[in-house]
């Protein structure tokens, strides 16, 4: 049979047609058994391909394997993200919201199928925001690269040559702004093995963007203690009435701290941390840090546990500075060191304290004479008058000064500071011990003073000079020695003030101490600036005499004590060799009443002959401010044993005192020695510990530095309930001991 020509084409068409329906039937079923191993590839390189999220978008990048980590069987990976503006992604601590990125172990097909065992993720510095003005968090604005170290796994599938290993990883993530968008990504990236290719620029990307990101992790020291700039503790104070727990982080640096300087703090969870306050000291080479904890009703659930602290620093033209450091939380004292209102409230308190000290103890000697010499000068002129108030108040502020300057050199040079510690020093005390002897001869008649260093009051300052201009030198030298007889006296808000300045930097310390010599100068500026207040006094009469044989008696007594102070000091026998030569020194003037030059001669020889005694004389081989009984309530000072005695549920009442301290022997006097406080003391579950700061004592001194304190009385009570400590004020009173006594034995009073 014959096919026509149109049959024979029409043949081929549907042949034709048949082929190629054919061929697309194979191709598409080709593409069905290949399609999961297609779905399977991943780009091979360095930079893996952005995964689209909202908000948001990720890529992992790959730094080429040095020899180091192959050998280890490490990948060092980065999680590269990017964030629209105003959206940003939490650290690992994000704060009070938001969850950090993390690697979904589980649902990552290269841990799941064994060929990485594990992953780290590097966390550079964040930065701090804060929402709604209550919310706080920490997180990265706009891009950020966290650094991934990967560990293969040894017994991995075997991969091709070419590859250093197949990364398949699920990254969960949040981003946020004013609301919070969960993200999951999956990313895939065949890294290749061995050094990469010198002409591979995107190899020089991912490897200097994954270096640039783990420089800005910080470091971690292992010893803060011997880190040139770590923080070094943590302390907590316990939530009273409406003021929240509080943390307080220290922190030291071998370069001065800027006001940018900032901690954070990771705790436990369940617990929050406020931004915290910061305060520079020691001239800005240590800070102080206080922050909040919430919840507002935190417990002492924090104690002993370990916290992470990731200190940060940024010192204008030198660059970032940022280490990671950990810190077990112990207690803290009860109050903050210096008043919390920072240098302000300090001189609104040193001004105080300083006013204060008029009428404390250790001035009243020479109180008297004060108001004598103010007598005197009723039949001055107003000008003369205010001239020699202005002149003594000079003396004052010019006296703190003086002691704000050597403290802060002595700080600088590592000695250990305090307010009235020159009463340490035996030279010290010998010389004030021929001073009031002097002093006190004067005002019992047996001379008359003219030498100006000895003038105490203004009786005679203010007589005047030929030219009738009265003596402001003399003035001005009675108040220097109204400020040295003052030192010995800590005076209510003094402790405080103190605490602030000698914690702080010289700049502070001038400051204080300026303001405590200006609240000392307070009476003679006020009747300076109303001279004729001074008609409200009583007329000069013969009363003035009586009041005079006084206060040479009271300036006699006060040389005595001195010489008390002395025996504590030195050896018994050379305090009373002291005191012998400044009488016969005050007594002199009087036996040789004609060669004034071999009298003054005489007078200052046996002062400096008292002086070189207490100076050379050999320490005692005991030393203690009162005796200790045996059986009686009192031990020795011994600060590692509180804590023990504490966790046995006794009481600690720890009393630091001196034999120099009017305050603390007013205190131990009228309060420490008597009912109820005395009895209270004696009882089975109490501890009294005595620590005598007569003499300089380093772990004396580091205890009162440890709560911002530098002088003295200072009493603290421990107990179950204030495990930190209880400070107690200056002077005490029964109810104050005896409420704190109540309070650290958790029986809730007061």
């Amino acid at each position: 049979m014959h096919l026509c020509r149109t049959d024979r084409q029409t043949l081929r068409q549907q042949a034709g047609t048949a082929f190629r329906r054919l061929g697309i039937l194979l191709a598409l079923a080709c593409l069905t058994v290949a399609a999961p191993a297609l779905a399977a590839e991943a780009p091979r390189g360095w930079l893996g391909p952005w995964a689209e999220g909202q908000r948001s978008a990720v890529r992992l990048v790959a730094a080429p394997q040095t020899p180091d980590q192959a050998a280890r069987g490490e990948l060092s990976l980065g999680l590269d993200f990017r964030m629209d503006p105003g959206w940003k992604l939490y650290w690992r601590s994000p704060g009070d919201a938001g969850l950090p990125p993390a690697i979904n172990a589980g649902a990552s097909p290269s841990v799941a199928d064994g060929q990485i065992v594990a992953t780290r993720i590097h966390w550079p510095l964040p930065e701090r925001f804060t929402a709604f003005e209550t919310i706080h968090t920490y997180a990265y604005a706009d891009h950020v690269l966290l650094p991934v170290t990967a560990q293969l796994a040894p017994d991995r599938p075997a991969v091709p040559e070419s590859a250093a290993g197949p990364v398949r990883l699920r990254v969960d993530y949040q981003v946020c702004e004013a609301l919070c968008i969960p993200v999951t990504a999956d990313l895939a990236l065949d890294v290749p093995a061995g050094p990469a290719d010198p002409l591979d620029r995107t190899a020089a990307e991912a490897e200097a963007a994954i270096a640039a990101a783990q420089a800005s992790v910080p470091a971690i020291a292992s010893d803060p203690a011997a880190a040139p700039f770590a923080a070094v503790s943590a302390g907590w104070i316990v939530a009273e009435g409406d003021a929240p727990a509080r943390l307080i982080v220290e922190a030291k640096s071998d370069a001065p701290f800027s006001p940018a300087a900032d901690v954070f703090i990771e705790g436990p969870d369940g617990f929050a941390f406020s931004p915290p306050d910061a305060r520079r000291l020691d001239d800005g080479r240590r800070i102080r840090f206080v922050a909040d904890v919430a919840p507002p009703t935190a417990d002492a659930r924090l104690l002993g546990e370990t916290v992470r602290l990731t200190l940060r620093d940024a010192p204008p033209g030198a660059g970032l500075r940022a280490v990671e450091t950990t810190a077990q939380v112990v207690p803290a004292p009860a109050t903050l060191p210096g008043p919390e209102g920072g240098l302000v409230a300090a001189l609104l308190i040193g001004l105080l304290g300083g006013l204060i000290l008029n009428v404390m103890p250790c001035v009243l000697p020479v109180l008297s004479i004060k108001l004598m010499g103010l007598v005197a000068t009723r039949g001055l002129g107003r000008g003369d008058v205010r001239a020699s108030l202005l002149a003594t108040a000079a003396g004052i502020l010019l006296s703190f000064l003086a002691l704000a300057l050597a403290a802060a050199g002595l700080k600088l040079a590592g000695v250990a500071v305090g307010w009235g510690i020159q009463f340490q020093q035996p030279a010290f005390i010998g010389m004030m011990i021929v001073l009031m002897a002097l002093f006190a001869a004067s005002q019992l008649g047996v001379f008359t003073i003219r030498a100006p260093v000895l003038s105490g009051g203004l009786a005679r300052d203010a007589v005047a000079e030929a030219d009738g201009r009265p003596k402001l030198g003399r003035a001005v030298m009675s108040g220097v020695v109204a400020t040295l007889l003052a030192t010995p006296c800590s005076a209510p808000f003094v402790g405080t003030a103190l605490g602030f300045a000698l914690a702080g930097g010289t700049a502070d310390i001038l400051a204080v101490f300026a303001a405590m010599g200006l609240g000392m100068a307070l009476p003679y500026l006020a009747i300076a600036a109303v001279p004729s207040a001074i008609r409200l006094l009583p007329r000069p009469g013969r009363w003035m005499v009586w009041v005079k044989v006084a206060m040479g008696l009271a300036l006699a007594g006060t040389a005595l004590w001195l010489t008390l102070v002395l025996s504590r000091l030195v050896q018994p026998g050379a305090a009373a060799a002291v005191a012998v030569l400044a009488a016969l020194a005050a007594l002199l003037p009087l036996v040789i009443t004609k060669a004034r030059l071999l009298r003054w001669a005489g007078v200052g020889g046996l002062a400096v002959a008292a002086v070189a005694t207490a100076v050379l004389a050999s320490p005692p081989a005991t030393r203690g401010l009162q005796t200790m009984p045996a059986g009686g309530p009192w031990i020795p000072f011994a600060a590692s044993a509180i804590a023990e005695d504490v966790a046995k549920g006794r009481v600690v009442f720890v009393d630091v005192t001196a034999s120099w301290c009017v305050t603390c022997i007013v205190n131990e006097e009228r309060v420490l020695a008597v009912d109820p406080v005395a009895g209270r003391l004696a009882m089975p579950d109490v501890v009294a510990m005595k620590a005598d700061w007569t003499r300089p004592d380093p772990a004396i001194a580091d205890y009162l530095a440890g709560f911002g304190r530098y002088g003295i009385p200072f009493n603290v009570v421990y107990g179950p309930g204030a495990p930190q400590g209880l400070v107690l004020p200056e002077l005490l009173t029964a109810d104050a001991v005896t409420r704190a006594l109540d309070r650290a034995r958790g029986n809730g009073a007061g």
